[in-house]
């Protein structure tokens, strides 16, 4: 392995974690969603490996292989372009003879290869020059320098001897493809096009992972088209091995000299009458929507009726249409023979039936859990949120697609329901495509088994800051809470169950962990948006089996504090209260370090107790522990402190006076 120093190990790990995009030189820049995970273990062996080639039978960048006459030596070319250099850019250099069109000088191709030094100011961009041997003399014909262009695209940190390839494209011009890496695994591909004079930039890309670009016909005229990997590798994780595939596609266009990027197309009203038209556009209508495989069979049909039919048909967009949806189909298909979550890639696929296939080997009532075991123990797990993001997203997406049919829609309505479960239990859209499903394929059990657990609305007293509830959880079984809260408010939810055998998880209204939390049994933390907030409870691994018949007990505390905030310029403030018998009132303040604070509780007969404890969860003082009813001190830490007010045996009122100094 190659040494590397610091500076350079930093710059290549943050560059690792890019977002990927491809883009031609011309054309405008498709993104893809930028992707960033932290446990991802990069490594910083040389990237640009050979491609690791999807399903498609795709073929290796060809070199035409006969020698120009006449080599010269070309160790005086690489000691040529070695002095035009800094010293140290490089690792090394490489040269390439190339085929030059005929009836043209004989060419040869010099490139960086290597790394990159990372430690020269300005940074050295790799680059390929194009040399001819003339008047016994090498003269530099084009340049070419392999830089970022934008945000998106960015140039190799490394080639290697073999990353520079002529390929064959157009016979009128000279053809390079570039396959680099980047950061810790990321790869990019340039292709080049020399007119004799100068190096053109046809097609560009970056992505996070190596092999980004290949040639293959996919249209077979005879002329290989660009294909480029914009896939999403970052699906739960880059090393979690899931992919959401993402070609984009270029092919030459001899009459106006320039790659032009090829997409779904339906035919246009120029087409209207035309046997193939109607299911041409219904496969692009379903391929965008992310059901591969349901479009497969319409371009085919769409192909059998243009072939039959005297009529004029656009085959261009025929042709591509017809190209892509196979690409994409071949693709996942070889996907799905090795998928590290094979229920996902299904429904990336939109084999919904497929994916419903996978489900029925687990009961609704385990699917339907705060641990469905579909889950537990997959490259999923821990990626919960993500999983439901995308389904939603691929199933929104179908659900949008007009006369589908009834199975198929019924299994999209299902998942959309678990992905919503997943993301907020008491949500009423999951009973809302429950019912649908169920109605559209009353045969399937598992549409009509799902026993939902009920949500129930926590509620404070008048001038109450806790709340107490108690509850018996079943095996598997999970208790869902919802209440209200206002940004920027403190939040304590505690949980004692025997032996920890029960959890929780505090989930914003839209689903989302609130402060990336979990499951625990304590949570504090500040709330960001106001609004309602999900707090569910749910059997832990140590609870009772299923089928044990036994439940487990449970007390869930939630705390929300009233923030005491001093007028301006006072140092004191005196807060009036009544707390039920045991039962207790909180308080949150913010103070700093070194300050002194004076907290007195002022009640009959001294029944109302004080604790004092900061948000590193130190205490102060602890009145159930020592009776105090006020504490004075200096303050440890710059932080937030709660007040905590308990009663005793009576209902009791009583005034809180805080002093800071």
């Amino acid at each position: 392995m190659k040494t590397i120093n610091l500076k350079r190990l930093l710059i290549f790990l943050l560059l690792g974690l890019l977002a990927t995009a491809c883009t031609a030189a011309a054309d405008p820049t498709p993104t893809v969603a930028p992707t960033i995970d932290v446990a991802a273990t990069p490594t910083l062996e040389p990237t640009n490996q050979p491609p690791t080639q999807d399903a498609t039978a795709v073929s290796t960048p060809t070199t035409n292989s006969a020698e120009p006459t006449a080599v010269p030596d070309t160790n005086t070319l690489l000691t040529l372009v070695q002095n035009s250099l800094p010293e140290n850019a490089f690792d090394g250099l490489a040269v390439l003879p190339l085929n030059a069109p005929a009836g043209e000088q004989s060419l040869w191709a010099v490139h960086s290869a290597g790394f990159r030094n990372f430690d020269l100011d300005p940074l050295p961009n790799h680059f390929v020059t194009i040399y001819t041997w003339q008047n016994n003399s090498w003269q530099e014909l084009a340049r070419h320098e392999l830089n970022s262009l934008d945000e998106n695209n960015f140039g190799p940190d490394y080639l290697n001897e073999q990353s520079v390839n002529q390929v064959d494209i157009d016979p009128s011009f000279t053809w390079l493809a570039i396959d680099g890496g980047i950061g810790a695994h990321g790869g990019t591909f340039q292709l080049l096009r020399f007119d004799g004079t100068a190096l053109h930039l046809e097609v560009t890309g970056t992505n996070s992972s190596p092999g980004l670009g290949y040639l293959e016909d996919l249209n077979n005229d005879g002329a290989p088209e660009v294909i480029l990997r914009a896939h999403d590798y970052y699906v739960f994780c880059y090393a979690c091995g899931v992919r959401l595939l993402n070609f984009v596609v270029y092919t030459w266009d001899a009459v106006n000299e320039r790659m032009l990027q090829v997409t779904l197309q339906p035919m246009l009203m120029g087409q209207q009458g035309h046997p193939a038209r109607q299911p041409t556009n219904r496969a692009v209508e379903l391929a965008n929507a992310g059901l591969w495989q349901q479009a497969l069979p319409q371009i085919e049909e769409a192909e059998r009726l243009a072939a039959a039919s005297d009529e004029p048909t656009d085959t261009f967009t025929l042709t591509w249409d017809a190209a892509l949806i196979r690409l994409y189909n071949q693709v996942y298909q070889a996907e799905l023979d090795q998928a590290p979550y094979p229920l996902l890639t299904n429904i990336f696929y939109g084999d919904y039936a497929a994916a419903l296939d996978i489900m029925r080997g687990y009961g609704s009532e385990q699917l339907f859990s705060a641990t469905p075991p579909i889950i537990q123990g997959t490259v999923a797990e821990g990626n919960e949120q993500w999983l439901a993001s995308y389904i939603l997203t691929q199933s929104n997406a179908a659900l949008a697609v007009p006369d589908l049919d009834p199975a198929t829609l019924a299994a999209i309505h299902y998942f959309h329901a678990w992905a919503t479960y997943l993301n907020n239990p008491a949500d009423p859209q999951i009973g809302a495509d429950l019912q649908q499903a169920a109605a559209l394929n009353p045969a399937e059990p598992l549409f009509n088994q799902v026993a939902l657990p009920t949500a129930n609305r926590i509620q404070f007293g008048a001038g109450e800051t806790a709340v107490t509830l108690t509850g018996q959880l079943q095996p598997q079984g999970m208790h869902v809470y919802t209440l209200a809260a206002q940004a920027g408010q403190t939040m304590t939810v505690m949980l004692t169950a025997p032996n920890d055998e029960a959890r929780i998880t505090v989930l914003d209204g839209q689903g989302s962990y609130v402060e990336g939390q979990m499951s625990t049994t304590f949570w504090q933390g500040t709330l960001p948006d106001t609004g309602d907030y999900v707090i569910r409870v749910f059997a832990g691994e140590t609870a009772p089996s299923a089928g044990s018949g036994q439940g487990v007990d449970y007390t869930l505390q939630v705390i929300i504090p009233q923030r005491i905030s001093f007028a301006p310029g006072a140092t004191s403030a005196t807060v009036p209260g009544d707390v039920a018998a045991h039962v207790s009132d909180d308080y949150i303040l913010s103070a700093q370090a070194g300050q002194t604070m004076t907290v007195n509780i002022d009640s009959p007969n001294s029944s109302v107790l004080l604790t004092v404890v900061g948000a590193d969860g130190i205490p102060l003082t602890n009145g159930n522990m020592s009776g105090a009813t006020s504490w004075t001190g200096e303050l440890p830490a710059t932080q937030d402190y709660t007040l905590r007010a308990i009663g005793t045996l009576e209902p009791a009122s009583y005034t809180l006076t805080i002093t800071i100094e």
